[in-house]
Order: structure tokens, then C-alpha cells, then sequence
């Protein structure tokens, strides 16, 4: 592997774009916005039959090198030779790597970082693939439900969130505990907001390379943004890091819904460092409110989606039809 690689694992919402625009303001480290290949595409893998006939893996290139053009935030600069790729690539990881691998050439950098933190689910295959470096980003998971009930992706009940936050919590700890040491480090959000030279000086020096402070002024990059520009979601990217946010789930989520989410997620709180705020035995949810917390999750979900602004349905417009015409694909 020519390239040193950086793979971002933990649960959205947790600052990760804050640390890849950050990262990305080295001129040593590509670190574009996820397009999630691997999460997108796994899926539909047996639709492409045999990748070892050139026509089935073109068309497999084509699709991703398509998804990637459609990415909410612009892959700038950086233009995909759909031949040349093929001829590259014999499986999906390859094609995620090449990927990932011309837009660093393009970035004119030594490093790539993927953010996309779905990629948790496919460390088996980025282990015999890429063996990257690790970077576990957490942060207090009721904050992270505060940003995901106003966020245009993921769960909007407290349940889900919860269950989801938990579940990757779990799946990444397991994970690292199978590294060793010097492939991984652990962030927390709450260090990068509090400190942030602090951590990017750790980042830099467990991946080998020198801090730089441009690092510092991710804010006024283009890349920054460009991301902005793409999402309300994303918006704070382009003012400087606002040291007080954290321990919002107090005002933002009622007594229940800590309650909920604590019910839940005690454990993986509590093993990050996190206090509860609620005592006593765990609750368990009967099978009929969780049926009914489902129903809410489904109708907030659906509800959030319509009421979206114009900006963060049309960004995403090219990706929601493509992935419609890949479903419909006879095979």
C-alpha cells in the first residue's frame, strides 16, 4: 500500500466533521466527505454478478464513480477515469481504495481519511484490505441524540438513537480490543472542543506526521464551506469551534427521554466516562412500547424528511436516484 490510511469509527454526530476538516487542512492528509461506498454498495454487491467479467465490474465502477460525483458535498477537482479504474479494481474494496486514492493524488497529499463511521460494520474486509489507522470518535451519546432529533439523517426517537449509539459503541470496542495499540486512538468530542491542539497534536503524532496550526483555521477553508453550503446539519463548520458545546442534553431532552436513552445505554456511558443522571434498577421496555416507540421514530422520521429544507433534499437528489435506478436494475 502506497498510501497511509485513516479510517474514522465511533457514531455520527459526534464532531467527525469538525476532526476531518480539521485533518483535511494538512496538506499531507486528503480527508473528503464521505459518500459511505462501502455502506451503499455492499448491499447491492450480488446484483453486479462475477466482478472478474470486466463488464459486470465496469458497471460496478461506473455506479460509484456516479455516487461519488453526486456526493452532497463536492469531491472538487478530482475526475474519475472509469476504464482506467476498472482495469485498477477487482473487488468493491479495491474500487473504495482507488477511490479514496485518486482524490489523494488529486489533494496532491500522502494520507487518506475516510470518515465514514458506518464503516465500522466492514473492518474484517478494510483489515485484509487497507489495515488503516483507527481514530475512535465519541462523545456523551444524550448529546448526540440532542443532534440527531434536528438532524437530517438517522433516528429522531430516543429509543432508536439510543439503541444505535449503544450497538456501535459496543461494536467498536470489541474491535479495538482485538488491535494492537498503535493502530488506534481513542477522541473524545468533548477533548477535541475543549483542547483541540491538544488532540490534533496526539492525531499527528500516532499517524507520524508534524502539527501544523493551519489545522486550527478548518473554518475559514474552502472545504469548510463547501460543507456548509450542503446542509444546515453542517453549518457551524465554518465558524470556530464553539468550546461550550457539550451537556446540552440537559435543557434538550426531557426527564423521560434520559431516562429512555439511560435505560438503554448505562453501560457504554459509563465505560467512556460519561455520569448517569438517572439511578435505580434499568427499565425494561415491554414489547408494546417498543412497537409504539418504532411507530414514533417512523412517523418523526417521515415528518423531518418532508419538512427539510429545499437545500438538503436537492443535494442529496442525484444519490436518491441513482440508488432508485441501482434497486430497480433487473439482474
Amino acid at each position: 500500500m502506497s498510501q497511509k490510511v485513516i479510517q474514522f469509527i465511533g457514531t455520527q454526530r459526534s464532531g467527525s466533521n469538525l476532526l476531518r476538516l480539521m485533518l483535511n487542512q494538512h496538506q499531507g492528509i486528503s480527508a473528503p466527505h464521505p459518500p459511505h461506498i462501502l455502506r451503499t454498495f455492499m448491499p447491492f454487491l450480488s446484483q453486479y454478478g462475477d466482478l472478474k467479467v470486466r463488464k459486470n465490474r465496469f458497471l460496478l465502477v461506473d455506479d460509484v464513480c456516479r455516487w461519488v460525483e453526486c456526493n452532497p458535498v463536492e469531491w472538487s477537482s478530482v475526475n474519475f477515469d472509469r476504464d482506467e479504474i476498472t482495469d485498477k479494481t477487482t473487488s468493491l474494496l479495491d474500487l473504495f481504495e482507488v477511490i479514496y486514492q485518486q482524490k489523494c493524488a488529486t489533494d496532491q497529499a500522502k494520507i487518506w481519511c475516510c470518515k465514514s463511521t458506518f464503516n465500522i460494520q466492514y473492518t474484517l474486509e478494510l483489515e485484509k484490505a487497507i489495515q488503516p489507522f483507527y481514530i475512535y470518535l465519541y462523545r456523551d451519546g444524550r448529546d448526540v441524540a440532542t443532534s440527531f432529533k434536528k438532524a437530517y439523517v438517522g433516528p429522531k426517537h430516543i429509543y432508536q438513537i439510543a439503541q444505535k449509539w449503544h450497538r456501535e459503541q459496543i461494536e467498536t470496542y470489541s474491535f479495538l480490543s482485538s488491535l494492537a495499540s498503535h493502530r488506534y486512538v481513542w477522541i473524545s468530542y468533548e477533548a477535541l472542543i475543549q483542547d483541540p491542539e491538544k488532540v490534533l497534536h496526539l492525531i499527528c503524532e500516532r499517524i507520524g506526521i508534524e502539527f501544523d496550526e493551519i489545522m486550527l483555521d478548518y473554518f475559514n477553508s474552502k472545504e469548510s464551506l463547501l460543507t456548509s453550503k450542503s446542509g444546515n446539519m453542517w453549518a457551524n463548520v465554518v465558524k470556530p469551534i464553539i468550546t461550550n458545546n457539550s451537556q446540552k442534553f440537559h435543557q434538550l431532552l426531557s426527564a423521560q427521554e434520559i431516562k429512555i436513552f439511560e435505560s438503554i445505554a448505562a453501560e457504554s456511558l459509563l465505560a467512556l466516562g460519561y455520569e448517569l443522571e438517572t439511578l435505580g434498577d434499568p427499565i425494561q421496555w415491554s414489547e408494546k412500547e417498543i412497537q409504539l416507540f418504532n411507530r414514533k421514530n417512523k412517523q418523526l422520521m417521515d415528518v423531518f424528511q418532508k419538512s427539510a429544507a429545499p437545500n438538503e433534499r436537492s443535494n442529496r437528489a442525484g444519490q436518491k436516484q441513482l440508488l432508485e435506478s441501482i434497486s430497480q436494475r433487473k439482474l
